[in-house]
């Protein structure tokens, strides 16, 4: 239905009218054009449409067709609001502008105020002037006061009228704070001019709120018989808020106040109230159209909170929400029950989503559920379509005589849509086969199988005189849980069948079908099933001008099934009874891959677990063996149907007797332990799984093992079988050089000479490796390092001190154990080493220059013999400290540095003479935690330091001068008598050269020698001979052994 142009349908009302009885639509149209006045271009109006299929067929109601000087009509919005008095057989009518203003003359400071204007009508949207509801000027706020109190009060931007009252919003009283006036009529016809008005009246700290936006006012709220009058305020403290009260001796008395949750929600700008669990109070609803949330995309929200015996929680029983920037719950409406189950239902409308939704919610026992009953899109509506389709929404009456109360919706779009309830119908199916247990061989090549279904329906509302007939379509399948083909078929070959079944009201009526069976037959332990499935076979409406009768297009109630199942059985060897009875018996216990059951601990097998073990074993043990009194017949379908926790994870089957069994991982692990599992017989499988998923924070591992069978056995019940998972940890914990040499030498310095840390010695550093092997404890448990450090000699003499300790893991902190352990001396630490020459020693800290000791001739000293020095804490011969470092914030790796000055006095002092001197410490790595399934053994690392003595040339001895002089005058005076004693044996008297060469056998010639120079310290001879003529015949001269060959 559509207004004339430029209309508004923001509020919509339907109204029903007596003699002759007669329905029709009324809409609010605020920025309608205004009738022929002067000066008056826009006052909004009121239109009243009849139940027709035509679209253009409303008229207007003449409420203004006049104005006066002291009164302003342009842009009043007339129809803004819109209702009926639902409660009486001919109702009258109301209608509000709430822009209306008074004029209020004074020269040049003319003042308009905006108070508001509303109009009653009769039953037939026409003036009666015998009426007192009519003759009654419907301004409550009177213009002459200031704004602080009700001069600017907006009367009739919602409002409502029952049997004995109007009742007004007016947001603007009291500096936006807002009013609800309530107009009381005397009910007997004869006193209807005794009236009585009563409103809120001003309150404290609450301006601005916009009480009056929204009001109601029902019964059965606050009180089974007094009314209730319900305001949304929808900037009250920014978040809204919703006003419950009662009439006073002299004015509304508000009882409570239920606040709003989110600021700028606008929460309760639109309001309802019906009872939606049928507890005979009723529940309130509240919507919040800008509520949003931001991360779940929602926008726009409505508030429920259900009557607790007259009274409400501030906190909702239920939150429904709307899709983003929708504007979900812009309107409000209690619609009656339109599906006739007993509950009341309500409409929410959300005009900006799309082309505009309404959403409808029905009521039940147990209140109501988070998701709509059923949703109307604008696009789906008419043929013009809508764009803000749910702006507004009214409903409860029953507009086509159907007993269903139907819907209507208002736009932006200058049309407004009816939206009529279709009768709801309860489905009685019943499908049955015959006979229930099939002989196949009794059948042959015959159909022996009958499939009868029966129905009947009556109405929601229990209407008797439902005259349509109801076609209803059905499907029979069979056999439709088979995997492979169907064992029983219809006519044709064909393994469904579908026909229609005409049905009354209040009349069974019953339709059969034959089946065979399908040869050969080899399964038949498995159940024949049968599947009905119904559907209403929907005729298409025809198109005409008048509103057709909408019981030819009922639908099912939402809580109809429209599948129902049945299922039938061959004959089985199993008895008379053709019932197998079997005696399934179950035993479970986790092996290792030697079938080795773990260790029992109570109801559970304890793990050690540790990540070398990469699987794990379910030994399965299942027998059908008669015990007790009880039958082992076959057991059909056997199957062992297993829980896997996500710590497992599952690998393969390995069957003990070379019998085939699949298993098949879905949602559990299924196996197939036979079909049939013989009677007395057993079965056994190992279940193979990987133990991936175990890690620190498993603590336990529960499986449920479930045999399931056919065959007739009621005491099958699961059987757990469970592992106390203790972890054991195997960190690697080593040191990167556990051997480190270094020298001392130099002079001895007390502790009170030293300044910074290389005054004390040479540098000794160790580094601390621990990798967790890609197994992070997380906050189940910490590591810690404890170090046995020998920092004195036994006589407590400084030895290995210790300067600094640093841990890195995540990120690198210093170690600060209690006490004076780390740099006790508060010594300046000297962070980087200084590289040495092994010859070198450094006499000098200031002087960084090493001297160097060159060797020199010198009478060597005996030394006594060196030997070896081992200072070890476990021998006593040295001093640990005790101290830990835990690592924190690690994950897999961590690397402990540890640096020390080796204490150079206490080396001279006492050990110069050894030949070199060891020194050995521990570290061990320790777990640190309350969760007792978590183990680790201690590990532990030994670090050594070998000092050796700096090798020197040991100092020359010098002689003194007098000893040197006297050795010297003793040595000339020994010469001299050696001289002298062998000058008088002769020794220095010489033969002539003749005799010389005669002695020397020289005879047969005769030589001579000169005296060459000498060569290098050495004289040397050269013989030449001469020939002497004595007559003898000359030989060759020979040379001689100490005669050197020379030439010049």
């Amino acid at each position: 239905m559509q207004t004339q142009d430029g209309a508004w349908p923001l509020e919509v009302q339907s109204e029903t009218s007596v003699c002759p009885r007669l329905t029709r639509l009324l809409a609010g149209a605020p920025k309608e054009k205004a009738p022929s006045l002067p000066n008056v271009n826009e006052t909004g109006a009121v239109y009243s449409c009849p139940i027709t299929t035509d679209s253009d067929d409303c008229t207007r109601m003449d409420l203004v067709s006049s104005t006066t000087p002291l009164e302003m009509v342009e842009g009043m919005w007339l129809g803004v609001t819109v209702a009926t008095q639902r409660d009486e057989e001919a109702g009258r009518v109301l209608a509000c502008g709430h822009r209306y203003a008074k004029i209020i003359p004074g020269g040049t400071d003319e003042q308009q105020r905006m108070i508001g204007k509303c109009f009653v009508r009769g039953n037939d949207l026409t003036f009666d002037p015998s009426d007192d509801w009519q003759n009654h000027n419907y301004e409550v706020c009177d213009p002459n006061q200031p704004m602080e109190k009700e001069g600017m009060c907006n009367m009739g931007i919602s409002g409502g009228i029952t049997h004995t009252d109007v009742y007004l919003g007016a947001t603007g009283s009291y500096l936006w704070q807002g009013n609800v006036h309530v107009t009381w009529r005397n009910p007997d016809p004869t006193m209807s001019w005794d009236t009585q008005e009563k409103n809120i009246g001003q309150m404290s700290n609450l301006r601005h709120s916009y009480i009056g936006y929204s009001v109601l006012q029902e019964k059965k709220v606050l009180d089974q018989e007094k009314s209730t009058v319900v305001s949304g305020a929808p900037r009250e403290e920014a978040r809204g808020a919703v006003l419950l009260g009662r009439k006073g001796e002299r004015a509304l008395e508000v009882v409570q106040l239920i606040p709003g949750e989110q600021v700028g929600s606008y929460f309760g700008s639109s309001l309802a109230v019906t009872d939606l669990n049928n507890d005979d109070w009723n529940d309130l609803i509240v919507g919040a159209p800008f509520y949003f949330d931001r991360m779940k995309e929602h926008g726009g929200a409505v508030y429920v909170y259900m009557n607790e015996n007259a009274s409400f929680q501030k906190k909702a029983s239920v939150v429904l929400t709307g899709p983003a920037a929708s504007g979900f719950g812009f309107a409000l409406a209690a619609i009656g029950d339109i599906n006739q189950d007993g509950f009341q239902d309500f409409a929410v409308g959300a005009p900006f989503h799309e082309t505009g939704q309404v959403y409808i919610w029905t009521g039940s026992k147990q209140g109501i559920s988070e998701k709509p009953s059923q949703v109307i899109e604008g696009k789906s509506i008419g043929t013009a379509g809508f764009s803000t389709f749910g702006y507004s929404i009214s409903g409860g009456v029953d507009m086509d005589e159907n007993s269903y109360p139907d819907l209507v919706v208002g736009s932006l779009d200058d049309r407004i849509a009816l939206l009529r309830s279709r009768p709801v119908i309860h489905l009685t199916k019943e499908i049955t086969v015959e006979p229930k247990i099939v002989d196949p061989n009794q059948c042959g090549d015959q159909a022996c199988i009958t499939a009868t279904v029966c129905m009947s329906f009556t109405l929601s509302n229990g209407n008797k005189n439902f005259k349509k007939t109801i076609n209803v379509k059905y499907t029979i399948e069979a056999d439709m849980d088979t995997r492979k083909s169907a064992r029983v078929v219809f006519q044709d070959n064909k393994d469904a069948f579908h026909d229609t079944l005409p049905l009354t009201a209040a009349k069974k009526e019953c339709q059969s079908v034959k089946l065979s069976i399908v040869t050969p037959l080899r399964d038949k332990l498995e159940p024949v099933v049968f599947s009905l499935n119904v559907s209403i076979n929907e005729q298409k409406p025809k198109s005409r001008r008048a509103l057709q009768n909408l019981d030819a297009y009922p639908i099912f109630s939402q809580e109809q099934k429209l599948t129902q199942r049945t299922e039938i059985h061959f004959l089985k060897e199993c008895g008379a009874d053709n019932t197998c009875s079997s005696n399934l018996q179950l035993s479970a216990q986790y092996v290792d891959d030697r079938e080795k059951a773990y260790p029992r601990q109570g109801r559970f097998q304890v793990f050690h677990y540790s990540s070398d073990i990469k699987l794990i074993w379910l030994k399965v043990e299942v027998t059908n063996v008669a015990s007790g009194g009880k039958l082992a017949e076959d057991a059909h379908q056997a199957e062992l149907n297993m829980t896997v926790p996500e710590a497992l994870k599952y690998s393969g089957v390995r069957e003990a007797q070379d019998r085939p069994v699949e298993c098949e991982l879905k949602e559990t692990l299924i196996c197939e332990l036979g079909n049939p599992l013989k009677g007395n017989d057993k079965l056994t499988l190992t279940l193979k799984f990987e133990t991936s998923g175990i890690d620190l924070y498993t603590r336990e591992i529960v499986s449920q093992l479930l045999l399931s069978t056919v065959s007739e056995q009621t005491d099958l019940v699961p059987v757990p079988a469970a592992l106390l998972i203790e972890n054991t940890i195997r960190p690697s914990f080593s040191v990167v050089k556990p051997v480190v040499q270094t020298q001392f030498s130099g002079e001895v310095r007390g502790e009170s000479a030293m300044v910074n840390s290389s005054n004390v010695g040479s540098l000794v550093d160790f580094t601390f490796n621990v990798n967790m092997g890609g197994q992070p404890l997380g906050d189940l448990a910490s590591l810690v390092v404890e170090f046995e450090w020998p920092a004195e000699v036994a006589n407590g003499k400084w030895l290995l001190y210790l300067t600094k300790v640093t841990v890195t893991t995540n990120s690198e902190t210093e170690c600060t154990p209690p006490g004076d352990i780390i740099n006790p001396l508060n010594l300046t630490l000297i962070e980087t080493p200084r590289k040495r020459s092994r010859r070198q020693v450094v006499v000098d800290d200031e002087d960084e220059r090493p001297l160097v000791i060159e060797p020199q001739a010198a009478i060597t000293l005996h030394s006594p013999k060196k030997e070896s020095v081992l200072l070890d804490c476990s021998k006593a011969t040295s001093r640990c400290w005790t101290f830990s470092c835990p690592l924190l914030n690690m994950t897999t790796t961590a690397q402990i540095h540890v640096r020390s000055r080796l204490w150079n006095s206490t080396m001279i002092e006492d050990y110069k003479n050894a030949l070199r001197v060891e020194v050995r410490g521990h570290a061990f790595l320790k777990l640190i935690t309350d969760t007792p399934t978590i183990k680790m053994d201690t590990q532990s690392a030994e670090f050594r330091v070998q000092i050796d003595p700096l090798e020197a040339v040991d100092p020359q001895y010098e002689l003194p001068l007098w000893i040197i002089i006297s050795a010297a005058v003793a040595g000339i005076v020994l010469l001299g008598i050696i001289i002298i004693i062998m000058w008088k044996c002769g020794f220095f008297q010489r033969a002539s050269r003749r005799e010389m060469a005669i002695g020397l056998g020289f005879f047969s010639r005769a030589a001579y020698y000169r005296v060459m120079p000498k060569h290098r310290g050495l004289r040397v001879c050269q013989a030449d001979r001469h020939q002497l003529n004595l007559g003898f015949q000359p030989e060759e001269a020979h040379r001689k052994h100490w005669i050197t060959s020379w030439s010049e």
